[in-house]
């Protein structure tokens, strides 16, 4: 399994690991973009969902990082419509854990995120690669800046502690964790959370200026 990265720690390491999961979706943005271009003319694939086939066994090899299991596993303590929904998807992760073994390398599975037809996770904490992948199984220029970007991020908060293993493993070392990084908001809930103090902010100045006139 991956190993656990201790405590929350320092104000500042929090710091550092908020800020990295709002930078990890940012770079969703433009990707869900890109895939709403490419299936607008796709019937019953709504908001870029990709084929539910593509998600279980065998053709789902999809692997994660750190940081993007962390985002999951605090998606699941705080988003309301995920609330009620964990037990149900340890148990599926329990069985996808019976085909794959402890390795990084990419294995057949089906995802314990899948919720019939959709992803649980699709617009609160989508793992990169998920969004970035086409259906001929390649990635355009975006996604692979998306990725690229993703690992920068793991480095600079891990340096080279980190794993890209399938999704159950990783979830197994955060999504239980009830004192680790994947203690707080996710990276989609703080991004909502700045832009929204930036506004207030916005709004502010332009008040005192307005008074100051």
């Amino acid at each position: 399994m991956a190993r656990k990265r201790g405590g929350r720690g320092s104000s500042s390491r929090t710091d550092m690991l908020d800020e990295a999961l709002v930078s990890l979706d940012r770079s969703r943005g433009p990707l869900f973009l890109e895939k709403q271009e490419q299936n607008s003319n796709t019937p019953g694939r709504p908001d870029g969902h990709r084929d539910p086939n593509c998600c279980r066994r065998p053709q789902n090899r999809m692997r994660i990082s750190d940081l993007e299991a962390i985002d999951i596993s605090r998606a699941f303590s705080e988003k309301p419509h995920l609330k009620g929904k964990l037990n149900k998807v340890l148990a599926k992760m329990g069985q996808s854990l019976t085909f794959i073994g402890d390795t990084n390398k990419a294995q057949p599975y089906t995802c314990p995120l899948l919720d019939g037809e959709t992803c649980l996770v699709h617009r609160s904490a989508k793992p990169i690669e998920c969004l970035a992948i086409r259906d001929d199984e390649s990635f355009s220029s975006e996604g692979k800046r998306s990725i690229v970007r993703r690992d920068q991020l793991n480095k600079d908060l891990f340096a080279d502690k980190w794993d890209y293993k399938s999704i159950p493993l990783m979830l197994a070392t955060y999504l239980l964790d009830a004192e680790g990084p994947a203690l707080g908001k996710s990276g989609s809930t703080l991004r909502k959370e700045q832009q929204k103090k930036k506004r207030r902010e916005s709004t502010g100045r332009l008040d005192t200026e307005d008074r100051s006139k």
